[in-house]
């Protein structure tokens, strides 16, 4: 919303700044928990009574409820104990609109403008209240005031647009929404909203292509259109950027693991204590079953046994949860058009960025253990290394299979049971007969948790020989992998509906 307040400075001495403050609150707001917000914007006017923030944001939160009335309260306090802020006079001035007392709102847009002439909110504020009262004509008039005397401002380009859909106007809309994103390439309005007006003119394709511009960029969606061939493949086929697929994809699958982490983190109490909490609880179990109960080890056990199952319980983690994800993802594999990859390799880099805090639980609990870093411990990254492109491989091929064998699904379980079982991770290399040990290696991930163990247990290096073959096997493998996904890409959407 324009000019909506953002930052504060405590009403009363001693209390931290508001704008320490203002995620909780706002945290509901932005789940749509109405209810909440207005409750934790009640408490925040309490103590903050000062402050412009915790009367407009509250009021805010009443008008998505529909409680209208209780928002002109708190408005109309707010407009006297602050006249000197615009916030609060817009925003009741708006209220008025929606309440249908269009010329009470004009009247306080009028004051606005005249308050506050070099704020941009007062000309918005009376261009869409021109456009409630039908009156599109002065709407136009002071848009332009708008577009002139703040060309800058992403706002009054986008009210522009926004008057061409509502009157339904496609053609213009979609003008005027490319003249959007021209100006500020990086809003997204100028991709969602055009790609709404050509869904209006029954124009898919194009709609298909500005959602997937929003991602890959104004720049890209020029350079389609201008080269875009007129038989029917052409019409129905979004080719992406050749040169800068690679960065943008990968930057796409960064931010969507990103938000996952947050968004994972938020819906729990303890927050990202879980990330610490879940593992150690999950060895411990293991370690009080085999170490204590079954008394099974000796000197070191602990740490050998950690050592094993902190990676493994990373494999079968991303393995389990990233097989099912392209499936999972046909929602946005229909709205745009965008590699299968994407979804397992979210997964992959999500449960990767947890790992790096569990390997750093693992190593302070070594120390206190006993063991010393030494040099050799700069063998863990090669060996981190290769785990991470065996499991791409392993990940991504059962992502791509399960759309086709759906029941593959309920054998996953089963074989990371399998794994754990078989890699050595509850015993040593001794207890297998020397003439089953060249068959144990063949198995990818007891010869990676070896070389976790020959690292970070016995201070030595890595296997090399061993370690290369499985990276050697795993390149090959990512290579299939690719090529596989590339053929099947026009494929997937289908399958995964069926």
């Amino acid at each position: 919303m324009i000019g909506q307040p953002n930052d504060g400075v405590a009403a009363k001495e001693g209390l931290p700044p508001l704008e320490k403050e203002l995620w909780w609150p706002r945290q509901a707001m932005h789940n749509g928990n109405w209810q909440n917000a207005i409750q934790r914007w009640a408490i925040l006017r309490q103590v903050y009574t000062d402050e412009p923030a915790v009367w407009v944001q509250a009021a805010i939160s009443h008008r998505k409820l529909g409680e209208l009335d209780e928002a002109e309260k708190l408005l109309t306090a707010a407009v006297e104990r602050f006249p000197d802020k615009p916030w609060p006079l817009q925003q009741l001035a708006e209220l008025r609109s929606e309440q249908g007392h269009l010329e009470d709102a004009e009247m306080l847009a009028g004051t606005l403008r005249e308050r506050f002439p070099d704020e941009l909110i007062g000309l918005i504020a009376s261009g869409r209240i021109s456009v409630a009262k039908g009156e599109f004509g002065k709407a136009l008039m002071y848009n332009q005031q708008a577009r002139e005397l703040f060309a800058g401002s992403p706002e009054p380009w986008i009210q522009f647009a926004e008057m061409a859909m509502h009157i339904e106007d496609w053609p213009l809309a979609l003008d005027r929404w490319r003249e959007v994103r021209q100006r500020f390439p990086k809003h997204g309005e100028g991709y969602r909203r055009a790609a709404d007006a050509a869904e209006k003119m029954g124009n898919d394709n194009l709609a298909r292509q500005l959602r997937l511009a929003q991602e890959y960029g104004n720049a890209w969606l020029e350079s389609v259109q201008a080269t875009e061939r007129g038989d029917e493949e052409a019409s129905h086929t979004i080719n992406p950027p050749q040169r800068r697929s690679w960065r943008t994809f990968v930057d796409l699958v960064w931010t969507k693991a990103r938000l996952n982490l947050k968004s994972e983190a938020n819906q729990n109490h303890l927050r990202y204590l879980w990330w610490v909490l879940d593992p150690i609880l999950y060895m411990a179990v293991f370690y009080i079953v085999f170490g204590v109960m079954m008394e099974r080890g000796g000197p070191g056990f602990i740490a050998y046994l950690l050592t094993g199952l902190v990676p493994f319980q990373w494999f079968a983690k991303t393995v389990q949860q990233t097989s099912n994800s392209i499936v999972g993802g046909k929602g946005l594999m229909h709205k745009v058009r965008i590699s299968p990859l994407f979804f397992p390799l979210v997964g992959i880099v999500q449960n990767t960025g947890k790992q790096l805090l569990v390997f750093a639980m693992l190593g302070i609990f070594l120390l206190f253990y006993g063991l010393h870093p030494t040099i050799h411990w700069l063998g863990f990254f090669p060996v981190v290394l290769v785990q991470l492109i065996l499991m791409i491989v392993v990940s991504c091929s059962l992502a791509m299979i399960v759309p086709f064998i759906r029941d593959l699904t309920n054998l996953i379980p089963t074989g990371i049971q399998f794994l754990l079982f078989t890699s050595g991770i509850f015993y040593t290399i001794d207890r297998i007969p020397e003439e089953w040990r060249s068959l144990f290696f063949v198995n990818p991930v007891a010869n990676i948790l070896y070389q976790y163990r020959q690292v970070l247990v016995r201070n030595e290096w890595p296997d090399w020989a061993g370690l290369g073959w499985v990276a050697l096997g795993s390149l090959i493998g990512l290579g299939v992998v690719l090529v596989l996904y590339r053929r099947l890409e026009p494929i997937f959407p289908r399958v995964v509906i069926e």
